[in-house]
Order: structure tokens, then C-alpha cells, then sequence
């Protein structure tokens, strides 16, 4: 981590800081403490990130003492990764009622799982009840080739249709963005359904979520 903070410090374009991987909380109060600390000493660094699916799985992780480090070092955001709205418990809730109120921004980064939620009415539940605790769906990942897990892969088709029956149909704080990892770490890659349809230097062809198609004035 030292080694890490030696280069933030020494690459002064770095303004966003993620903490993750595994996962961030399942370090210890005072490493966190310190971490956020040296963070926040480091003039170029805006804000700090931080990866966790413990709201989920381990909601007693978020404590009153790990809630009072983060209201020492904002601005702190948190994304956290329900997957189904079955994992938005009374317990979830609890946990990410205390982040709010430590000043963390929480986000949801879901997964695309075949039999789990790959189901448009399924994922806009879940997204609809993430709002209900203030975590704003932020994205829904493509899941990638992970060894053990390629069972739960879905079709790209499923991603983008679940997409076209979201737009629309729910307000739009309860339509994140799907993604796909590009290979070899090329980052993440938006995939959406094709709402432009045609484009020139007069005019733009553009599609609704209902399908009606119009001709829209391309002004210069």
C-alpha cells in the first residue's frame, strides 16, 4: 500500500482513487483510517473510492466506528453489488442508512447472472429497491470468463434486451449502464440498445423507447 501511495503521490493526474480487490472493508478500522488519511494528504486526489459487497453479505460490518472514519475523510464513495433484490434486507438497509448518514455516496455495481436476475422484471425490481435505500444503480456488468463460473454467463442479447425494457419503464435514476470489460483491461465498454438510427450534418434519425422514430434538426 506504501508503494501504491508513492505513485499517486508521484502522478499528479491521478485524481480518483479506488480501493478494492478483493474487498476494501474487510480490512481493519485502523488501516482504513490511515489509508484515507494519506489519501487525503496527497493535494490531487479529489476523491476516494472504495469496492464492497459487505451492505450485502456482512451489513454488521458497517459500524458506527468505521461510519466515523468515513465522515473524516470525504468525499467518499462507496459501490457496493446487490444482485438480487432478495439481498435488499432489513439488515442491507440498516448498513447503508448509516453510510448515508456518514456522508458516503453509495452506487450498486450488479452482475448479469443467468437464472439469478437475468430477467428484465427481476433487474428492475432490484434496482427499484436500491433506491429505496439510497444506493443509485450504477452499473449492470456482462459477467466475465472467471474459471467455475461460466455457468452464469448469459447471452450479450439478454443484456441489451433487459436495457431496451428498462428505458421507459422506470425512472431513469433505476436504469444503470451495461457493461462489458473490453479484453486485455481495455476498460469498461457501454453496450445499449441502438437509439440513433442515422446521422448527417442536417438532421438525426433517432428511435424512442416506445419505437416511434423521428427526424431530429442536427443544429451548427
Amino acid at each position: 500500500m506504501e508503494e501504491a501511495l508513492r505513485y499517486v503521490r508521484e502522478n499528479p493526474e491521478i485524481r480518483d482513487v479506488l480501493i478494492t480487490g478483493g474487498d476494501a472493508l474487510l480490512l481493519s478500522n485502523k488501516t482504513l483510517d490511515w489509508l484515507l488519511g494519506e489519501l487525503d494528504t496527497i493535494p490531487h486526489v479529489e476523491i476516494k473510492r472504495l469496492g464492497t459487497r459487505t451492505p450485502v453479505t456482512l451489513p454488521q460490518r458497517i459500524t458506527p466506528e468505521l461510519c466515523a472514519i468515513f465522515e473524516k475523510h470525504p468525499p467518499i464513495y462507496i459501490n457496493t453489488q446487490f444482485n438480487s433484490p432478495l439481498e435488499v434486507t432489513p439488515e442491507a438497509k440498516q448498513a447503508c442508512d448509516r453510510l448515508v448518514k456518514a456522508g458516503v455516496v453509495l452506487g450498486n455495481q450488479a452482475v448479469l447472472l443467468k437464472g439469478i436476475n437475468d430477467d428484465v422484471h427481476v433487474m428492475k425490481k432490484l434496482n427499484q429497491e436500491l433506491l429505496k435505500i439510497r444506493v443509485r444503480p450504477y452499473y449492470i456488468f456482462h459477467a466475465k470468463q472467471v474459471k467455475g463460473t461460466s455457468h452464469f454467463i448469459t447471452p450479450i442479447e439478454t443484456g441489451i434486451a433487459i436495457m431496451e425494457n428498462l428505458r421507459g419503464y422506470t425512472s431513469g435514476l433505476a436504469v444503470p449502464t451495461y457493461i462489458i470489460n473490453a479484453p486485455e483491461g481495455r476498460g469498461k465498454t457501454p453496450i445499449l440498445p441502438q437509439y440513433l438510427l442515422s446521422l448527417n450534418e442536417d438532421e438525426a434519425t433517432i428511435r424512442t423507447w416506445e419505437k416511434r422514430v423521428y427526424k431530429y434538426k442536427n443544429y451548427r
